[in-house]
């Protein structure tokens, strides 16, 4: 009887430690990075080069890009894809290098001569685009941005 009763106790203690450290069940493939796609449609020209800038804090947006890539345009359309980004919080910044110098040309008080067009739809009111209007999330393992010209 008392045999029977240590082993009773035991197989509880046993059951009971491995409840207590099982925990709650987390996907040990938890997604931390992400591929971001970015699309363009609506170009005019398939004139010169796709230029994509990808920003990551309100303070570099437009003045220092965390990461950039350029596409050739065709039928009006581009793409980029930057892979492994951890996720987070991101703005991104276009513009058609017409005539593939590598910037932006601009004009006078500095409006931009090439198309050029943010995410979210982000409009150039009184001065650039605004973070707060660009900006969006990134928190799955494969996301796509599309930006309309």
């Amino acid at each position: 009887m008392k045999v029977t009763l240590i082993i009773i106790q035991a197989l509880l203690s046993i059951s009971l430690l491995a409840q207590s450290n099982s925990g709650p069940i987390v996907a040990q493939d938890k997604v931390q990075y992400c591929n971001l796609t970015v699309k363009i449609e609506g170009v005019k020209s398939d004139q010169g080069t796709m230029m994509v800038a990808l920003y990551n804090t309100h303070e570099a947006w437009l003045s220092k890009a965390y990461m950039g890539k350029s596409s050739l345009i065709e039928e009006g359309k581009a793409t980029v894809t930057f892979e492994n980004l951890p996720l987070g919080t991101y703005g991104v910044s276009t513009y058609q290098d017409e005539n593939n110098n590598e910037k932006l040309d601009t004009g006078l008080f500095g409006i931009p001569k090439e198309p050029y067009a943010s995410s979210r739809g982000a409009k150039a009111i009184f001065g650039p685009p605004k973070w707060k209007d660009a900006k969006f999330d990134l928190n799955s393992e494969s996301q796509v941005e599309l930006i309309k010209y």
